[in-house]
C-alpha cells in the first residue's frame, strides 16, 4: 500500500525447525550403552531432538523526499540457523600432561537454539546524477541466542599413554553456548560513473557489537571498507577493488581470547566477450600479498601467521 510520494509493506512469516543430531563421545565401558569395538576407547551414541516455533513480522516504509532522494525504514525480526558444526561438532580432547591436571578440548552443543535478531535499518539515498549513488544508513540488531564461545568442564573416560588402563578425566571444553548480544553502527556507500565507461566506488561500515557479558562478538569488525574503479564497455571489463577489515575476535583456546589482525587485500578482475556465447575472465587476488595474523589477548602474544600468496585464475565460460 502507498500514496503519492510513499510505500509499505508488511508481513508475517512462521517457522518451524525440527533438529535431531546425533553426537558420540567418550564413556565409561562400564557404561551398559557403550560400544567397546573401538580401538580407541569405548563409545556412545547421543541424540537429541528439538523442535522451535517461530514468527517472523516485518515492515518497510519508502518515502521520496524529491525525484533524487529517497528514505528507507525497515524493521524486522529474521531467524538464522546455528552451523551444523556447531550443533554436532566432534569432541577433540588433549589429555592433561600431569597426572591429576585438567585437559582441554572443543565440541559442539546440539542444544544451541536458533538465533533471532530484531532489526532497525534507517537508510538515505540520493540519486544526484545518472547511474550515481550516495547513500548513509544506520542499523540497529537485538540478536537473542547469539553464538558465542564458552568454556565447559566435562569429565571423559581417557586412555593414553599415562592412563593405559583408562581413567575418567575433567576437561575444560571449548563450546558454543546461546548468549544475547547487540549490534549497531552505521553505513556509507558511493558510486559514480566517470565518463562513458570508467567509474568509482567505495562504501565504509562502522559496527559496534558487543553480547550480554560485555565481550565482543565473534567475527565482527568495527571498521571495514573497499574502494575501487571499473572500466566497461560493450567487449572489455575491468576492475580493482581494496579492502580493509579491522581486527575482530576469533575464538577461545583454552579460555582465553584470540583475535585476527586486521588485514587489507588488493585485487582486481578483467573481461572480455568474445562472442554471444564465449568470454574470457582473469581474477587476480592477494595482489599485496597479505598476511593473516592472529594473537592472543594482544599483538604482544602473537599466535600463528598465515600466508597464501597470489592468486591468479583464468577462465573460459559458455553459456546457452
Amino acid at each position: 500500500f502507498g500514496g503519492e510520494r510513499w510505500d509499505a509493506n508488511l508481513g508475517l512469516r512462521f517457522v518451524r525447525t525440527e533438529e535431531e543430531i546425533t553426537n558420540y563421545v567418550n564413556a565409561d565401558p562400564a557404561d551398559p550403552d557403550a560400544i567397546t569395538t573401538s580401538a580407541f576407547g569405548a563409545f556412545k551414541k547421543v541424540r537429541t531432538n528439538s523442535t522451535y516455533n517461530d514468527w517472523l513480522p516485518s515492515a518497510n516504509l519508502r518515502y521520496k523526499l524529491n525525484d533524487d532522494m529517497v528514505l528507507r525504514f525497515s524493521l524486522s525480526r529474521t531467524l538464522t540457523r546455528p552451523d551444523f558444526s556447531a550443533l554436532a561438532g566432534a569432541v577433540s580432547l588433549s589429555p592433561p600432561a600431569a597426572v591429576g591436571g585438567i585437559g582441554t578440548g572443543t565440541g559442539g552443543n546440539p542444544l544451541l537454539e536458533p538465533i533471532i535478531s530484531t532489526n532497525l535499518d534507517a537508510t538515505f539515498e540520493w540519486y544526484y546524477a545518472e547511474r550515481a549513488l550516495f547513500s548513509f544508513g544506520v542499523f540497529h540488531m537485538d540478536i537473542d541466542n547469539y553464538v558465542a564461545l564458552g568454556t565447559d568442564r566435562q569429565a571423559y573416560f581417557t586412555i593414553d599413554a599415562q592412563r593405559p588402563q583408562g581413567e575418567l578425566i575433567q576437561y575444560d571444553l571449548t563450546v558454543p553456548v546461546n548468549s544475547n548480544a547487540k549490534v549497531k553502527g552505521f553505513e556509507l556507500a558511493w558510486e559514480q560513473p566517470f565518463g562513458e565507461y570508467f567509474g568509482g566506488f567505495a562504501n565504509y561500515t562502522y559496527a559496534d557489537g558487543d553480547t550480554e557479558d560485555g565481550t565482543a562478538m565473534l567475527g565482527t569488525s568495527k571498521n571495514t571498507y573497499n574502494v575501487g574503479a571499473y572500466f566497461e564497455n560493450e567487449r572489455f571489463n575491468a576492475r580493482v577493488n581494496y579492502t580493509y577489515r579491522s581486527e575482530f575476535f576469533s575464538g577461545l583456546d583454552r579460555a582465553s581470547a584470540f583475535y585476527q589482525d586486521e588485514i587489507d587485500n588488493v585485487s582486481a578482475s578483467f573481461g572480455y566477450k568474445i562472442n554471444d556465447n564465449f568470454s574470457l575472465a582473469l581474477d587476480l587476488m592477494n595482489l599485496n600479498n597479505p598476511k593473516t595474523k592472529y594473537y592472543a589477548e594482544n599483538r604482544d602474544r602473537p599466535r600463528s601467521i598465515y600466508e597464501n600468496g597470489r592468486q591468479y585464475y583464468l577462465n573460459l565460460r559458455f553459456k546457452f
